[in-house]
Protein backbone atom coordinates (compact mmCIF):
# COMPACT_ATOMS: atom_id res chain seq x y z
CA UNK A 1 0.00 0.00 0.00
CA UNK A 2 3.08 2.36 0.82
CA UNK A 3 4.12 1.59 -2.74
CA UNK A 4 1.62 2.62 -4.13
CA UNK A 5 1.01 5.98 -2.38
CA UNK A 6 4.80 6.35 -3.26
CA UNK A 7 3.91 5.70 -7.15
CA UNK A 8 1.15 7.84 -6.92
CA UNK A 9 3.04 10.64 -5.05
CA UNK A 10 5.82 10.71 -7.66
CA UNK A 11 3.06 10.55 -10.81
CA UNK A 12 1.57 13.35 -9.33
CA UNK A 13 4.90 15.56 -9.43
CA UNK A 14 5.78 14.52 -12.72
CA UNK A 15 2.71 16.06 -13.92
CA UNK A 16 3.03 19.21 -11.84
CA UNK A 17 6.25 19.38 -13.89
CA UNK A 18 5.22 18.72 -17.42
CA UNK A 19 2.16 21.26 -16.93
CA UNK A 20 4.86 23.92 -15.94
CA UNK A 21 6.54 23.59 -18.45
CA UNK A 22 4.27 23.28 -20.96
CA UNK A 23 3.19 26.59 -19.89
CA UNK A 24 6.23 28.40 -20.29
CA UNK A 25 6.73 26.65 -23.63
CA UNK A 26 3.20 28.23 -24.80
CA UNK A 27 4.62 31.47 -23.90
CA UNK A 28 2.36 31.68 -20.94
CA UNK A 29 3.71 34.40 -19.63
CA UNK A 30 2.88 36.84 -21.95
CA UNK A 31 6.04 37.27 -24.24
CA UNK A 32 5.57 36.50 -27.56
CA UNK A 33 8.25 33.40 -29.28
CA UNK A 34 11.01 33.87 -30.90
CA UNK A 35 9.57 31.85 -33.87
CA UNK A 36 6.65 33.80 -33.86
CA UNK A 37 8.48 37.72 -33.88
CA UNK A 38 10.50 36.31 -37.12
CA UNK A 39 7.57 35.31 -38.71
CA UNK A 40 5.95 38.77 -38.17
CA UNK A 41 8.76 40.73 -38.90
CA UNK A 42 9.83 38.59 -42.11
CA UNK A 43 9.28 40.36 -44.84
CA UNK A 44 5.83 39.11 -46.72
CA UNK A 45 5.01 39.45 -50.59
CA UNK A 46 7.61 41.44 -52.99
CA UNK A 47 10.26 43.21 -51.88
CA UNK A 48 10.08 46.95 -51.13
CA UNK A 49 9.42 48.50 -54.82
CA UNK A 50 8.71 45.42 -56.44
CA UNK A 51 5.59 45.57 -58.77
CA UNK A 52 3.33 42.68 -58.91
CA UNK A 53 4.19 39.45 -61.50
CA UNK A 54 2.61 40.01 -64.86
CA UNK A 55 2.35 44.47 -64.32
CA UNK A 56 4.09 46.48 -66.46
CA UNK A 57 5.53 49.63 -65.07
CA UNK A 58 3.92 52.69 -65.38
CA UNK A 59 4.44 54.85 -68.69
CA UNK A 60 3.91 58.85 -69.03
CA UNK A 61 1.31 59.74 -71.27
CA UNK A 62 3.14 60.86 -74.32
CA UNK A 63 0.77 60.09 -77.61
CA UNK A 64 2.58 57.02 -78.43
CA UNK A 65 0.67 53.87 -78.97
CA UNK A 66 0.21 51.30 -76.13
CA UNK A 67 1.89 48.65 -78.15
CA UNK A 68 5.07 51.27 -78.64
CA UNK A 69 4.85 51.24 -74.71
CA UNK A 70 4.25 47.99 -73.45
CA UNK A 71 7.26 46.09 -71.01
CA UNK A 72 7.77 42.73 -71.86
CA UNK A 73 7.03 40.62 -69.00
CA UNK A 74 8.90 37.68 -69.63
CA UNK A 75 11.88 36.88 -68.88
CA UNK A 76 14.53 36.36 -72.02
CA UNK A 77 11.78 38.26 -74.56
CA UNK A 78 13.53 41.21 -76.73
CA UNK A 79 12.62 44.59 -75.68
CA UNK A 80 10.59 46.98 -77.14
CA UNK A 81 11.25 49.74 -79.50
CA UNK A 82 9.15 52.10 -78.11
CA UNK A 83 10.13 54.84 -76.03
CA UNK A 84 11.85 53.64 -72.74
CA UNK A 85 9.69 53.97 -69.34
CA UNK A 86 11.35 57.10 -67.37
CA UNK A 87 9.18 56.31 -64.35
CA UNK A 88 10.31 55.97 -60.97
CA UNK A 89 9.12 52.36 -59.71
CA UNK A 90 6.70 52.88 -56.68
CA UNK A 91 8.07 53.64 -53.36
CA UNK A 92 7.53 51.22 -50.37
CA UNK A 93 5.43 53.03 -47.88
CA UNK A 94 5.19 52.46 -44.07
CA UNK A 95 2.39 50.68 -43.67
CA UNK A 96 3.84 47.83 -46.34
CA UNK A 97 6.39 47.06 -43.94
CA UNK A 98 6.33 44.21 -41.70
CA UNK A 99 6.03 45.48 -37.70
CA UNK A 100 5.01 43.74 -34.53
CA UNK A 101 3.82 45.34 -31.54
CA UNK A 102 5.25 43.92 -28.38
CA UNK A 103 2.96 45.14 -25.15
CA UNK A 104 5.35 42.45 -22.97
CA UNK A 105 7.82 45.70 -23.17
CA UNK A 106 6.60 47.70 -20.31
CA UNK A 107 8.67 50.45 -17.91
CA UNK A 108 8.63 52.38 -15.05
CA UNK A 109 5.73 54.65 -14.84
CA UNK A 110 6.85 57.84 -16.11
CA UNK A 111 10.08 56.28 -16.97
CA UNK A 112 12.22 54.76 -19.27
CA UNK A 113 13.54 52.07 -16.82
CA UNK A 114 12.82 48.61 -18.35
CA UNK A 115 10.70 46.04 -15.63
CA UNK A 116 11.84 43.05 -14.81
CA UNK A 117 8.92 41.35 -16.53
CA UNK A 118 9.71 42.67 -20.06
CA UNK A 119 12.88 40.75 -20.22
CA UNK A 120 11.42 37.53 -21.43
CA UNK A 121 10.18 39.79 -24.19
CA UNK A 122 13.92 41.38 -24.90
CA UNK A 123 15.20 38.28 -24.62
CA UNK A 124 13.21 36.32 -27.23
CA UNK A 125 13.43 39.62 -29.64
CA UNK A 126 17.17 39.10 -29.40
CA UNK A 127 16.85 35.57 -30.39
CA UNK A 128 14.47 36.38 -33.40
CA UNK A 129 16.83 39.47 -34.70
CA UNK A 130 20.10 37.27 -34.34
CA UNK A 131 18.47 33.93 -35.72
CA UNK A 132 15.46 34.30 -37.72
CA UNK A 133 15.18 38.00 -39.22
CA UNK A 134 19.38 37.92 -39.47
CA UNK A 135 19.27 38.53 -43.28
CA UNK A 136 20.31 42.04 -43.61
CA UNK A 137 17.15 43.73 -42.44
CA UNK A 138 17.02 46.90 -40.63
CA UNK A 139 14.40 47.76 -38.16
CA UNK A 140 12.97 50.77 -36.53
CA UNK A 141 12.35 50.40 -32.25
CA UNK A 142 9.41 52.60 -31.92
CA UNK A 143 8.15 54.02 -28.55
CA UNK A 144 4.93 55.22 -27.75
CA UNK A 145 2.96 56.53 -25.03
CA UNK A 146 -0.18 57.26 -23.64
CA UNK A 147 -1.22 61.06 -23.35
CA UNK A 148 -0.66 61.82 -19.70
CA UNK A 149 1.36 64.95 -19.98
CA UNK A 150 2.24 67.31 -22.22
CA UNK A 151 3.44 66.55 -26.11
CA UNK A 152 6.78 67.24 -25.53
CA UNK A 153 7.53 65.36 -22.79
CA UNK A 154 5.78 62.59 -23.81
CA UNK A 155 7.43 62.39 -27.27
CA UNK A 156 11.31 62.48 -25.18
CA UNK A 157 9.94 59.95 -22.86
CA UNK A 158 9.29 58.12 -26.32
CA UNK A 159 12.49 58.72 -27.77
CA UNK A 160 14.02 57.46 -24.09
CA UNK A 161 12.24 54.31 -24.09
CA UNK A 162 13.20 53.65 -27.72
CA UNK A 163 16.76 53.74 -26.50
CA UNK A 164 16.67 51.70 -23.70
CA UNK A 165 15.48 48.74 -25.49
CA UNK A 166 18.04 49.23 -28.43
CA UNK A 167 20.52 49.14 -25.63
CA UNK A 168 19.25 45.90 -24.05
CA UNK A 169 19.28 44.11 -27.48
CA UNK A 170 22.72 45.51 -28.42
CA UNK A 171 24.52 45.08 -24.84
CA UNK A 172 22.99 41.70 -23.52
CA UNK A 173 21.81 40.48 -26.79
CA UNK A 174 24.26 40.92 -29.09
CA UNK A 175 22.10 42.48 -31.73
CA UNK A 176 24.39 44.85 -34.13
CA UNK A 177 23.51 48.80 -33.24
CA UNK A 178 23.90 48.98 -36.82
CA UNK A 179 20.97 46.99 -37.46
CA UNK A 180 18.65 49.35 -35.24
CA UNK A 181 17.37 53.00 -35.46
CA UNK A 182 15.08 54.41 -32.68
CA UNK A 183 12.32 56.75 -32.85
CA UNK A 184 9.81 58.38 -30.30
CA UNK A 185 6.52 58.67 -31.10
CA UNK A 186 4.99 59.98 -28.09
CA UNK A 187 1.03 59.92 -28.45
CA UNK A 188 0.59 60.69 -32.05
CA UNK A 189 -0.16 56.77 -33.02
CA UNK A 190 -2.23 55.27 -30.16
CA UNK A 191 -3.34 51.79 -30.42
CA UNK A 192 -6.67 53.15 -28.77
CA UNK A 193 -7.69 56.41 -29.76
CA UNK A 194 -10.96 56.11 -28.31
CA UNK A 195 -9.03 55.60 -24.74
CA UNK A 196 -6.12 58.11 -24.92
CA UNK A 197 -4.79 56.78 -21.29
CA UNK A 198 -5.22 52.65 -22.22
CA UNK A 199 -2.28 50.89 -21.15
CA UNK A 200 -1.95 49.44 -24.65
CA UNK A 201 -1.02 53.34 -25.99
CA UNK A 202 2.37 52.78 -24.08
CA UNK A 203 4.17 49.95 -26.08
CA UNK A 204 6.89 49.69 -28.59
CA UNK A 205 6.48 48.57 -31.90
CA UNK A 206 9.11 47.36 -34.01
CA UNK A 207 9.26 47.81 -37.89
CA UNK A 208 11.45 45.79 -40.16
CA UNK A 209 12.75 48.66 -42.90
CA UNK A 210 14.13 45.41 -45.25
CA UNK A 211 17.49 45.11 -46.52
CA UNK A 212 20.16 48.32 -46.98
Amino acid sequence: MTGRRALLAALTCAAIVITAFGALADGSTGATSPEEIGRQLKSRGLPFGALPMGTASPQPSSGVSPDAQAVPLIPGAPKSRGVPSTAEPPQPTPASRPSLTLNAITFEIGSATLTPESLDQLRNLGIALNQIVKDGAKFVIEGHTDKKGTAAYNLELSKRRAEAVKDYLVNEMGVQADRLETVGRGFSKPANPGNPNAPENRRVVVVNLGAS
